[in-house]
């Protein structure tokens, strides 16, 4: 019963802003956030810790800037869920553009391929737009998606993401799905940018911190010779988004399948680094990115900030000044 009411409350929530006008939806969403921010300590410590570790450089003023924003893009996300119903080819452009420079170019590139592509991307900004966007413009695609614990309430989310032409495909076990979409010369997308289980990744290193990370794209990619694709999007001041492909990546391969695998987990996972530090405001900072350590380290989610400066001095490597491959974005500053 309370998860059906749960259910019932969010789809009012969501017909409630599929027609607030945006004019009147982001502030709201905003005053929310911010109150979000300082009722919700945990998620605030995490999303510090996590800046902290991303941003040496940064002073509390700036970690907590970038964190605020962070809580609201959050927030800002669930409004794109809600107002999808709306979204039309005719109305498209009005929300979502393709970015000139770095944008529907690359993707055509990588479909003239033929070989499927693995869309390389992960929490920035209104991920749930991203897909939906991508479709209403003529680009369907699958994505792998973390069901919720609510049945009802997952039910109503796959319906409104799968309402475009795209397909959702569940985590659990998921690589067969994959397949056989890339197979059909298809696209899927998935977020990479989550901690996972030892068993199901490797430590590579995220901002010169090892940070547990799936070794599946790598080994779906190397298994099917898909492209790779990476893809964002992001927030523009106006309240629109743009989205963002990068070229195709070069994967790495010596005929090592193992060593093959972990070269490019390191490498992908290192161009996701170049999207943070390109729009840190748009990551999902309140997620325990370093949860899992390697053998002997602490739970640095758990350390005091002395705690954790020592220890960051002591094991945190220099971050990299470049992006493996041909990803050229560079290492930039945090814009704050």
């Amino acid at each position: 019963m309370r998860s059906y009411l749960v259910y019932l409350v969010a789809r009012a929530a969501m017909l409630f802003f599929r027609w607030l006008p945006r004019v009147v939806a982001h502030p709201l969403l905003d005053m929310l956030a911010s109150a979000a921010y300082y009722i919700d300590a945990r998620h605030r410590r995490i999303a510090d810790v996590n800046l902290r570790i991303a941003f040496p450089e940064l002073d509390a003023r700036g970690r907590r800037r970038i964190a605020q924003l962070s809580f609201r893009n959050t927030a800002r996300n669930l409004l794109e869920i809600a107002r999808m119903p709306r979204l039309t080819r005719d109305s498209i452009a009005s929300l979502v553009e393709y970015d000139p420079d770095q944008g529907l170019a690359n993707c055509l590139a990588a479909r003239a391929m033929g070989k499927g592509i693995l869309y390389l991307t992960g929490h920035f900004s209104a991920w749930e737009l991203l897909p939906a966007a991508h479709a209403v413009y003529g680009y369907p695609l699958s994505f792998v998606t973390r069901p919720l614990d609510n049945p009802a309430l997952e039910r109503y989310l796959t319906r409104m993401r799968e309402m475009h032409g795209n397909r959702v495909i569940p985590k659990k076990n998921a690589a067969r799905q994959i397949l056989e979409v890339l197979r059909a010369g298809g696209d899927v997308g998935v977020l990479v940018d989550q901690n996972t289980t030892l068993q199901e990744g490797m430590f590579a290193d995220l901002f010169g911190l090892p940070a547990a990370t799936t070794t599946s794209f790598a080994r779906l990619a190397l298994h099917t010779g898909a492209t790779v694709l990476p893809g964002y999007i992001a927030p523009m001041r106006d309240g629109r988004y743009r989205v963002k492909f990068r070229p195709p990546v070069d994967l790495i391969r010596t005929g090592d399948l193992t060593r093959d695998i972990e070269e490019n987990t390191r490498m992908l996972n290192l161009i996701v680094e170049s999207i943070i530090r390109e729009q840190p405001e748009s990551w999902l900072w309140g997620h325990k990115r370093w949860k899992n350590r390697p053998p002997g380290q602490p739970d640095l989610y758990a350390l005091t900030d002395g705690e954790l400066q020592a220890f960051l001095a002591r094991e945190r490597k220099p971050a990299a000044e470049g992006v493996a491959g041909n990803q050229d974005s560079g290492r930039q500053k945090p814009n704050i």
